[in-house]
């Protein structure tokens, strides 16, 4: 029988040597000794039942841990028992504690029984958590992609903006529109469109960075959910999530029907959370806008829009005309270099020292 995952966090190898011995024998104990290193476990090692952390760590503390798991989309993880170690038996760092998320919380030094007594409690319930998120998964999956549909999109959006709102912090959703998708999936036939929607999923679920998460919101349009990002830093990642359309065989040489890509980006208010339905209802009834438009009005990128090193090789063909129609897209993008440049110049002119003439006196 498998052992529960116990991730116990402290910077003592002394405490971790104690957890080790009191849990080491009923439970599967991952031991991190800083709080960055123990969100990369979590992130990377599925199936953790409940965290123990010490609240004053080098590094990071317990509280960062906290709200990285609070704020986390995955619902595997923003509702893991987290207990929080701490030395201090004042009321109010416990009542603190509370109102940033903590499960539970133990004094330093503990009891073996009480840390036993804990982890028991906790990882139980992780386990029945599971196993009513696995019940959920369907009611919150679309099912030809595996991807999130719109209901669980909104559901994460309004959890999203909730810690946003708490923490000062930016967020985007950024909605991926294919074009043409399902009319070639209808001439493509229901076994060859069930492939390339699963493919689709896995394409996007793939490329997405770890704390964000894609949903499938409509039939033709594909939704990122991007916390801690604004609107320049999405547009950045645009190529990152684009899949090849062609490679996918949703560009087919041989058909009239083809799927063209473009983005639209939105940036909601945190502060407008009771709205988190509509404000992506609205996302979803946006177009992409125009290539002239100013890029904090939204970025296109098409499948069929070549990048930099793609417009020189048209160049050097003497395809000027292809290019031409890009320049307003490519012309944004090379923006920031081009003002680096301009710094850069301006700079090393102020710099150059000046020539001084000098004249020489002949003294007979």
């Amino acid at each position: 029988m498998q052992r529960p995952r116990v991730l116990f966090v402290d910077d003592s190898r002394l405490m971790r040597s104690c957890a080790q011995a009191i849990l080491g024998e009923r439970f599967e104990l991952l031991l991190a000794d800083s709080a960055e290193q123990a969100w990369q476990m979590l992130l990377e090692q599925p199936g953790i039942m409940v965290v123990f952390s010490d609240l004053q760590m080098k590094g990071e503390s317990g509280y960062w841990l906290l709200s990285r798991i609070r704020c986390c989309t995955d619902p595997a993880l923003v509702d893991l028992p987290f207990v929080l170690i701490t030395g201090d038996d004042d009321e109010g760092c416990r009542h603190d504690a509370l109102q940033r998320g903590a499960t539970d919380f133990i004094n330093k030094p503990f009891e073996d029984t009480e840390l036993l007594a804990r982890a028991t409690a906790y990882a139980r319930s992780g386990q029945s958590a599971r196993r009513l998120r696995l019940l959920e998964r369907d009611h919150h999956l679309d099912s030809a992609t595996r991807l999130g549909n719109r209901r669980y999109c909104e559901e994460r959006l309004i959890q999203a903006m909730s810690f946003a709102r708490r923490h000062n912090q930016p967020i985007v959703l950024m909605h991926l529109r294919l074009d043409g998708l399902s009319q070639l999936l209808e001439e493509l036939g229901s076994p060859h469109a069930e492939r390339a929607l699963a493919r689709i999923g896995r394409t996007l679920a793939e490329r997405i960075r770890r704390e964000d998460t894609v949903f499938r919101t409509d039939d033709e349009v594909f939704t990122f959910l991007l916390p801690a990002t604004r609107a320049d830093g999405a547009r950045r990642l645009q190529e990152r999530f684009l899949p090849d359309l062609a490679e996918m065989g949703l560009q087919p040489d041989d058909s009239a029907l083809s799927v063209t890509a473009a983005f639209v980006v939105q940036q909601p208010d945190p502060e407008q959370i009771e709205r988190a339905a509509d404000l992506l209802a609205e996302g979803l009834a946006r177009r992409a806008p125009k290539n002239d438009l100013p890029a904090s009005a939204g970025t296109v990128l098409s499948a069929g829009q070549p990048d930099l090193e793609q417009a020189l090789a048209l160049l050097e063909q003497g395809d000027a005309d292809s290019v031409r129609r890009s320049l307003p897209a490519l012309r944004r993008r090379l923006q920031p270099l081009l003002a680096l440049l301009a710094d850069t110049e301006q700079a090393q002119s102020a710099q150059t020292p000046n020539i001084t003439r000098l004249s020489v006196v002949r003294r007979d």
